[in-house]
């Protein structure tokens, strides 16, 4: 199938935040800095407990954001409720301490423009040590000086109809929504390509995501989930997307 080619497509950008304070506004900067500008910023502020309110108020207030704020419900639902929020033909998301460079949905929005059969575009990522930990915890994590392939949500650009065949993000699960809904969206059919271009830089604030004992368990119920999925022939769908 091919998407609908408009020269001028919509963009909505999806930012959850959750205890982000020191970092959501360099985030936002980071998309207000793009050379193609998104008509749709969502950001949902899920129960923080910290400053991100404060730092958020002034973007609501001056129209630069569509805020919305509530209590804590967790990271995948979060997402789910952007994406139904959501009113541009295209979706992109970012983490509350990453950032984006600047031609990062101009790059990805000529890619899917380029090669009407793609339903979204990926691109490289560059991690960095968050420069505010005290240097002991620096010198502990791992940063791996190349730009690397991003499998992330932070660096896709996606078409909001796309949503549609792969289903929303599982809220079961708290580290590894994105790998489970990839792997869902792959079984799918999804039709993707990656950039070879730097377009996020991602935030490390300890080592790596893969030896946190939360992510290890959901990753063995994300591979078993998809090891049924293929032994039943039946993709699974997780809430419901609005034509």
């Amino acid at each position: 199938h091919e998407h609908r080619q408009s020269m001028s497509q919509s963009i909505s950008v999806v930012i959850p935040v959750y205890n982000a304070a020191p970092y959501i506004t360099e985030c936002i900067e980071s998309v207000l800095a793009q050379t193609y500008q998104p008509q749709q910023i969502i950001v949902i502020n899920d129960g923080s407990t910290d400053q991100s309110l404060d730092k958020l108020m002034p973007y609501a207030q001056k129209g630069l954001i569509q805020l919305q704020t509530r209590e804590n419900r967790g990271v995948s639902t979060t997402l789910n409720e952007a994406i139904d929020l959501a009113e541009g033909d295209l979706i992109a998301f970012l983490d509350a301490d990453d950032v984006w460079l600047p031609h990062k949905l101009q790059q990805q929005l000529t890619c899917l423009q380029t090669n009407p059969s793609l339903d979204a575009c990926f691109g490289y990522v560059r991690q960095f040590i968050s420069p505010d930990l005290p240097s002991a915890v620096q010198a502990g994590i791992h940063c791996p000086p190349e730009p690397q392939p991003g499998w992330l949500k932070q660096t896709m650009l996606i078409y909001r109809t796309a949503f549609g065949k792969t289903g929303l993000f599982n809220t079961l699960y708290h580290t590894g929504d994105f790998i489970d809904w990839f792997m869902r969206a792959k079984e799918a059919g999804l039709q993707y390509d990656m950039l070879p271009d730097t377009v996020t830089l991602r935030r490390l604030h300890r080592s790596g995501l893969a030896s946190q004992p939360q992510y290890q368990k959901e990753f063995v119920h994300i591979l078993k989930a998809a090891l049924d999925r293929r032994a039943n022939h039946s993709p699974t769908h997780y809430g419901s997307q609005k034509p």
